[in-house]
């Protein structure tokens, strides 16, 4: 069982950052209810059967928001993981070999479901099949809207210094489109970009409960990274990101350790500098989801703001998705009003970039008819010659 890192104050700040909370109003599902139900099994694992634990663990979308506000440092997302992993089920399991065997079950995977008429799709997991047939390599935005942005110079700040691409499950399996435009930039910005023989971030076989399998692939990161010569790592994914930085808990030596989260940094920090043209067919409307394991900063939003100007009219900032992991499958209605709030605040737009591959996916399979979804990577463009 997984022990509480603090003590709660009923502060309420966990509350008000409870996107499942906002979406349903009901607090027996928000953040402290969990936390308590943790104390609860600490003092007498036979409280509750293990089936009620395990729906009851379900429940919660690993987004993080509360665990970053908490001045006490109770990691409430993590006591779930720590539920899920001491009473596994059916849910789990189908999660985790779906996210272990990526490279061999996604493109396969999104195949059939694409195969399954919407007329034909259950009710409970429509959503979900949608996503997954979403989830198949192909162009992703359609050629008539990207790439529009073309960048036209770029800064000499990274110029000829080394760096490894974290690539992500996403871009390395489904959206090699990603990829492609994530090595243009790096390019562009001169970086000696090295080989590095990265896996899955981890981050939602950890979320699921699978603590044993989440380490492994973060040991083989962390040798990939020290083998390249503890270089600093791009990233463009926020999910991935978070994960990456709590690859501290795996490094003994605290000065490593600090290391290592120095070398992080989103691409869109790296390329902030960079000048762009709009040019082809651009939507007016254009929004930016902000995703829940995104910086401070927004660097992505940064980034899109200073590229698009007024294009960019709508943004989000506490709406969550409603992705959810292992949720989606156990709880897919409260993951749908989650993601109702998300596409209200997003009402009128044409197109819509973020910065998450949880999100991107998410997004694409709930969008309305007539809205496009994608990263904000697939509107970048080839540098002009």
């Amino acid at each position: 069982m997984v022990g509480v890192a603090g003590e709660c104050i009923l502060c309420g700040k966990c509350l008000e950052v409870c996107p499942l909370l906002a979406a349903t109003g009901r607090e027996e599902l928000g953040p402290r209810a969990k936390a308590d139900l943790c104390h609860l099994l600490a003092r007498d694992e036979a409280g509750l059967r293990g089936a009620d634990v395990a729906r009851l663990a379900g429940l919660c979308l690993g987004c993080d928001r509360c665990a970053a506000v908490c001045s006490q440092g109770v990691d409430v997302p993590g006591l779930v993981a720590g539920l899920r992993g001491a009473h596994p089920d059916f849910k789990g399991w189908l999660w985790k070999t779906w996210l272990s065997h990526a490279k061999t079950l996604w493109p396969v995977g999104s195949a059939m479901a694409g195969l399954v008429p919407d007329s034909l799709r259950p009710e409970r997991f429509g959503p979900l099949l949608k996503m997954l047939a979403g989830l198949r390599d192909g162009p992703g935005l359609t050629p008539a809207l990207a790439p529009f942005l073309t960048p036209t110079s770029f800064p000499d700040t990274h110029r000829g210094e080394p760096m490894l691409l974290f690539p992500g499950c996403t871009a390395t399996h489904v959206r090699q489109r990603w990829l492609a435009a994530a090595h243009s930039l790096l390019h562009g910005l001169g970086v000696a970009i090295l080989p590095g023989d990265f896996r899955c971030c981890g981050s939602g076989l950890k979320s699921a409960g699978f603590a044993d399998e989440a380490r492994a692939m973060a040991l083989h990161n962390l040798a990939a990274w020290r083998g390249a010569g503890r270089p600093k790592v791009a990233v463009f994914c926020a999910s991935c990101l978070s994960a990456l930085r709590g690859y501290t808990h795996y490094i003994d030596d605290p000065a490593e350790a600090e290391v290592w989260r120095n070398s992080l940094i989103l691409l869109s920090i790296l390329a902030k500098d960079t000048v762009f043209v709009i040019s082809g067919a651009v939507p007016d409307r254009i929004a930016y989801h902000r995703p829940c394991h995104a910086d401070g900063a927004g660097s992505d939003h940064l980034l899109l703001v200073a590229a698009l100007g007024d294009r960019l009219v709508e943004s989000t900032d506490r709406q969550c998705c409603g992705f959810g992991g292992v949720m989606a499958l156990g709880a897919p209605e409260l993951a749908d009003r989650v993601n109702a709030r998300c596409w209200d605040q997003l009402a009128g737009a044409e197109l819509v970039l973020t910065g998450c591959s949880a999100c991107a996916a998410r997004l694409d399979a709930t969008a309305p008819a007539g809205v496009a979804v994608g990263h904000w990577l697939e509107v970048i463009g080839q540098m002009r010659r």
